[in-house]
């Protein structure tokens, strides 16, 4: 297999809970070096940490007199410098592991994602304890469309978020000629969030906030489905278990087990007008969305 250059971005937001945020760390830089020997990763920090090594560089920011939020874009003007030097480019946050098995897994479908303009996706995917069982953190609804190509059969992602982004250099350098590349989120949840740091992770295919709302470049993200079950190379793991396991259950994840509709629908790209109404249901979404934790602190 060819041993391309890739060049890894991980945003390190240095608070109180370091110990634990350092753990999680160390083992996504473990699974990303046995991906290739050219692959470096550039971990991306708000606090002055001088522990480098080989193929791993720390990279301090200075947010006295901006946002911290803003840690996950400034990563983007690293990553737009070496646009000529890495053929493959990965942005991913502290406490997701992407490995070999995913690597070899969008290589060889990402290409005829492509040439029909579709984007390869993933699913972030967390264990529940009680249970034991797999569930994906992002989907909100169960998929329901598929998608034929070259005689594979693909099935659409609810949700295409997953907090982590992978390109090759010709789709990293047509990404880096729009306006999503700088893109500047200036809504507020009812909460009073901004949300900077998810609108970095979302990349250049987001759904309802981009890919059918007005991001254009794909038509929807999607994944391999053989034998009625999905591609399990197509699941990266977030550590931190966070949203399987919180006790309100309305966090929008869902048992991999129940996660397709019995009757699938073929996938047509939706007109203009519908959207529009995509469009429309993510900002309501997000701009009255709050922390549900600091709500039932407040009021228990």
């Amino acid at each position: 297999m060819k041993n391309y250059r890739i060049s890894v971005h991980i945003p390190f937001y240095v608070d109180s809970n370091i110990k634990k945020k350092f753990f999680f760390l160390e083992k996504v830089c473990k699974s990303y070096l046995k991906i290739s020997k050219n692959l470096k990763i550039f971990i991306h920090t708000n606090k002055i940490l001088k522990i480098d090594r080989k193929r791993i560089k720390y990279i301090y920011h200075d947010f006295t007199n901006d946002d911290p939020y803003k840690l996950t874009w400034n990563c983007r003007r690293l990553m737009f410098s070496q646009k000529k030097k890495y053929q493959i480019f990965i942005f991913g946050e502290d406490d997701i592991i992407f490995s070999k098995k995913n690597f070899d897994y969008w290589l060889k479908y990402k290409d005829l994602c492509i040439r029909n303009h579709y984007n390869l996706g993933f699913l972030r995917t967390e264990i529940k304890r009680k249970s034991n069982l797999l569930y994906s953190t992002d989907q909100v609804s169960k998929i329901k469309y598929y998608v034929d190509l070259c005689k594979i059969r693909f099935v659409k992602l609810e949700n295409s978020n997953s907090s982590f982004w992978i390109y090759d250099k010709n789709e990293f350098k047509k990404f880096t000629k729009t306006k999503y590349w700088r893109f500047d989120w200036k809504w507020k949840t009812i909460s009073g969030v901004l949300l900077t740091r998810e609108m970095a992770a979302v990349g250049w295919h987001g759904e309802n906030m981009g890919g059918e709302g007005f991001m254009n470049r794909y038509k929807a993200t999607i994944i391999p489905f053989n034998n009625n079950k999905l591609n399990k190379n197509s699941f990266i793991k977030h550590l931190s278990n966070k949203y399987a396991n919180n006790p309100s259950g309305l966090f929008g994840t869902i048992s991999i087990n129940n996660i397709i509709s019995k009757k699938l629908i073929k996938f047509l790209p939706k007109n203009i007008f519908y959207k529009l109404i995509l469009r429309l249901k993510f900002y309501i979404y997000y701009v009255f969305r709050f922390n549900l934790k600091n709500f039932i602190k407040y009021f228990i």
